[in-house]
């Protein structure tokens, strides 16, 4: 009976050391985060205004799975329980559909804002073939794939979405 407790005990310890650990990240991340400037869309057209705020949108919510993606693969995947692991599956899925949406977005512009995004030097492409290389969708089996390691191809899908969004911002104006 004693041993049972002591399992349990264990078990209890492991998973605030965890809890203490993850917080204890949250934390430095948030300390070392940027704070994010205002978009300035004031000069482009509704749609385009939109997906700049989608852009950021986007940009930030993958940095959370980024992290997720490095602790697992610093961790031991082998030992991750089953319900982590779904939920790491969940998460996967929601970002393979979150770019999708976004590219759907980029696609459905009217022609203008489409021609626009040409002259600026900007399109869908980084992105979508990124996505075309995972096939669609992020699968925890390819956390170490042929392109480097998730969390890095995700980043520079997030650098590439960084660059869309700046160049966005940008005005045409030449000012006298």
């Amino acid at each position: 009976m004693g041993y049972i407790f002591l399992i349990a005990a264990g078990w209890a310890g492991y998973g605030i050391y965890r809890m203490l650990r993850t917080g204890r990240e949250s934390q430095r991340y948030l300390v070392e985060s940027p704070r994010e400037p205002p978009l300035q869309t004031e000069h482009l057209t509704p749609p385009l205004a939109r997906l700049a705020h989608e852009t950021r949108i986007l940009r930030v919510s993958l940095e959370a799975p980024v992290r997720q993606i490095r602790e697992l693969l610093v961790g031991d995947l082998d030992s991750a329980r089953n319900e982590d692991l779904e939920g790491f599956d969940n998460m996967l899925l929601d970002i393979s559909a979150q770019l999708g949406d976004w590219l759907r977005m980029v696609d459905q512009l009217p022609a203008t804002d489409s021609a626009s995004l040409q002259d600026m030097g900007l399109g869908p492409e980084p992105i979508r073939d990124a996505l075309i290389r995972e096939g669609w969708t992020f699968d925890r089996k390819h956390l170490r794939g042929p392109g480097g390691s998730m969390d890095r191809r995700i980043s520079l899908m997030i650098a590439e979405l960084q660059r869309f969004e700046t160049h966005l911002q940008a005005t045409r104006r030449v000012y006298r």
